[in-house]
């Protein structure tokens, strides 16, 4: 029985030792792991310090100041009729140059079956330099979002020239209409039908490519007009597109500038596109022939053709719907600037009376 009871009392003599050595171990395992305790805590201190001094910063806690305008019946008024004369002014402006601008426009979409087609326009007034040539697309809706997307970006910047993600419905040479005897770019070799076409995508389809060249025949005389085919893009596009692809392996030119202008879509119905550039005065009564290169069809979406000759002012081309929304809301703003001073009398005077 003593010996039972001097081995226990061993036991619970040896059980705090051990237990302190543990706790002693733990605490030597955390010192290795964390050699610089202080400066943990102290970096915790900041960490919250920074945390509650945006959490109670005056931004969050929205006590930034602010203007909070008081409108009063004479600022109302004020106001209108200061946006009022602007407007009008603004609306004015616009109108007169409107007017000055002075332009000739030729529906050619009778040349429906004649690949080579000569028409006639007679300059009614005036037309100074420089005069610019536009064609017209009437009931071609550029716009259409499936149609703005149906083209291959990384394609058209040379970065990944045989990629087709973006084309679909149109991706191959054979979807573009071309068959095996269609010569490439370069006219030296042929397109494969089964190839992927560069550029693709409907909007690259559709190009325009009909031409044109212009004369006037005075006296049995006959000259030519130069028309500058050059700078009609903008900077961008040929910036952005102007690494060519293998031109045995492409139908068209993608740094051709009439390909730059048809490739930026128009946001309105009738798309109207830049041709090119007229450096000298269209006189009155001059009679000047136009020869046309009728290769574009419109009889399958039943469009019109137009050539456009025109020249512009500081304020760019004729808008006179701008200068009339202009006056209109002008004029409402002066409306609006003398109706509100009695409708207030009207309200002090219901509230006299109550």
């Amino acid at each position: 029985m003593n010996t039972i009871n001097q081995n226990n009392n061993n036991t619970e003599e040896n059980s705090p030792k051990e237990t302190s050595n543990k706790i002693n171990l733990a605490e030597t395992e955390k010192e290795k792991n964390n050699p610089n305790p202080q400066g943990n805590n102290e970096s915790n201190i900041d960490e919250d310090l920074e945390y509650e001094n945006i959490k109670n910063s005056r931004f969050k806690q929205q006590r930034l100041p602010a203007w909070r305008p008081v409108p009063t019946i004479l600022s109302i008024i004020i106001t209108f009729s200061f946006f009022g004369i602007v407007f009008i002014f603004l609306g004015i402006v616009l109108l007169i140059y409107s007017k000055k601008i002075k332009s000739e426009e030729l529906d050619y979409t009778d040349c429906k079956e004649d690949i080579n087609c000569t028409r006639n326009i007679i300059i009614k007034e005036d037309i100074s330099k420089p005069v610019y040539v536009y064609y017209q697309l009437d009931g071609f809706f550029q716009n259409s979002r499936r149609y703005v997307k149906s083209k291959e970006v990384a394609q058209l910047t040379g970065d990944k020239p045989y990629s087709k993600e973006n084309c679909d419905p149109v991706e191959t040479n054979e979807e573009m209409g071309f068959s095996n005897e269609t010569k490439s770019m370069n006219n030296e070799t042929y397109l494969n039908p089964s190839d992927i076409a560069i550029p693709c995508g409907l909007m690259a389809k559709t190009f325009f490519n009909d031409n044109f060249s212009f004369f006037i025949i005075a006296e049995e005389e006959v000259e030519e007009i130069v028309v500058d085919q050059k700078n009609i893009a903008f900077d961008k596009d040929k910036k952005l597109y102007s690494k060519e692809p293998d031109p045995s392996h492409q139908w068209t030119n993608i740094t051709d500038e009439h390909f730059l202008v048809w490739m930026r879509p128009s946001g309105l119905p009738n798309p109207r596109k830049l041709w090119g550039k007229i450096d000298r005065d269209l006189k009155k009564d001059e009679n000047i022939t136009i020869n046309i290169t009728n290769n574009y069809d419109v009889s399958y979406y039943e469009g019109k053709k137009k050539i456009i000759l025109s020249n512009t002012t500081i304020f760019g081309g004729n808008n006179k719907f701008l200068a009339i929304c202009y006056i209109i809301v002008g004029g409402l703003s002066i409306i609006s600037a003398i109706f509100f001073p009695i409708g207030y009398k009207l309200q002090m005077q219901k509230e006299k009376d109550l």
